[in-house]
């Protein structure tokens, strides 16, 4: 549903548009008497000026309203013969808040509009065609420095604006660095440890004759997986702890899913694999997508599917590239817009690679999950003869 924004300001900033027209009412009157010592100025004078002011309170909602009726009521003003003075810098003040409100090219059309426009009532309306070139000189002058005043301002505004989303850009990325060190430092602490721990436990039970083959494959699998997490979690954060805005290597590819199955494999889980067409031509970044989405569903099935099998499909063909993960666990329904890390993850890649994603239970129990990804290509490597 869309939200229809009110032109006008917020209440303070409309009181202060009051309150700046009151004011300069009030000093161009004071200063319009005696301003021409033949010829007091008289309500009429007094009322246009008013007007001309009170036009001004206007110039956030409408800069165009603004600098029409405060010009009118300059010409009005003119016209009536009433005495001359400050009364043009209510036009120029309107002027300035207009080049200050709209973009370049737009100023610079109402700017030549009005430079002819008041040439021309100066010197066909109020005085002769001798006082051409003296009028157009003076409404250039007039119109030239109020309209750069407000071109400043606005170009002033802009860069302290910049300048802002620059240091909150440099804080965020500070941040990013500490919360990078951070995550290295803990969980890279705890997956040194973690292969550590397997290692030695590994080459105790190597030791002992009668140690079952499944739990030296088990502390293989975990001392290797340890390893490789470390190093993925490395190769990620490095480029957040330098501070450089590199790109991230992708880790992973459909060749390595050979190794993440059989690591799965070792942990108890029977997981068959089947990868058909022509998986070496896959870009890296899908081919890491994949990876990834491969890699996180095994993860929730071994978490939270209390599954005794899986089956993995990677299907490369020539125009998506479709991946297909299904257990014979426990199932259960699932609301992709409240779904957990895991799954918010892979469909977060999907959809960065402009792919599709769905998840859910199937028929006769178990769960499946699905991705199909445009096909990307790269130009498959001939071997030197």
């Amino acid at each position: 549903m869309s939200t229809i924004r009110s032109p006008w300001p917020g209440a303070q900033a409309l009181a202060f548009d009051l309150g700046l027209a009151v004011l300069l009412w009030l000093l161009t009157s004071a200063t319009t008497i005696g301003a021409d010592p033949d010829h007091d100025p008289g309500p009429a004078a007094f009322a246009l000026i008013g007007a001309s002011a009170a036009f001004l309170a206007l110039r956030r909602p409408w800069p165009e309203l603004a600098l029409a009726g405060s010009l009118a009521s300059l010409y009005t003003y003119l016209w009536l013969g009433l005495p001359e003075g400050p009364v043009y810098l209510l036009p120029a003040i309107a002027v300035f808040f207009y080049a200050f409100a709209r973009p370049l090219k737009t100023v610079l059309a109402v700017l030549a509009v009005l430079f002819a426009l008041n040439t021309a009532y100066q010197t066909f309306a109020l005085g002769t065609a001798s006082e051409l070139w003296l009028n157009a000189t003076i409404s250039l002058v007039w119109l030239g420095i109020a309209a750069t005043g407000g071109r400043i301002v606005r170009e002033a505004r802009r860069a302290r604006a910049r300048a802002r989303d620059a240091e909150r850009e440099r804080q965020r990325a500070d941040e990013r660095v500490a919360m990078a060190r951070e995550i290295h430092d803990v969980v890279g602490h705890s997956l040194a440890v973690v292969s550590m721990n397997a290692g030695v436990a590994l080459h105790v039970l190597e030791r002992h004759e009668h140690t079952p083959p499944e739990a030296v494959e088990n502390l293989q699998a975990i001392r290797d997986t340890a390893g490789r997490a470390l190093a993925d979690l490395r190769a990620t954060l490095a480029p957040l702890r330098s501070g450089r805005p590199a790109e991230l290597r992708p880790t992973g590819a459909i060749a390595d899913l050979p190794s993440l199955v059989d690591g799965v494999r070792k942990g108890g889980l029977s997981v068959d694999l089947r990868i058909t067409g022509d998986a070496d031509t896959v870009a890296t970044n899908l081919a890491a997508t994949v990876y990834r989405v491969v890699q996180e569903s095994l993860t929730n099935v071994i978490r939270h599917a209390d599954a005794t099998s899986a089956a993995v499909t990677v299907d490369c063909g020539p125009d998506t590239v479709d991946v297909r993960v299904e257990d014979d666990g426990r199932g259960g329904p699932v609301d992709l817009d409240r779904a957990g890390q895991g799954l918010t993850g892979m469909m977060e890649r999907v959809h960065m690679a402009h792919g599709e994603f769905d998840a859910g239970p199937r028929p006769g129990g178990g769960f499946t999950v699905t991705a199909s990804l445009p096909a990307t290509r790269t130009p498959r490597k001939e071997p030197r003869p």
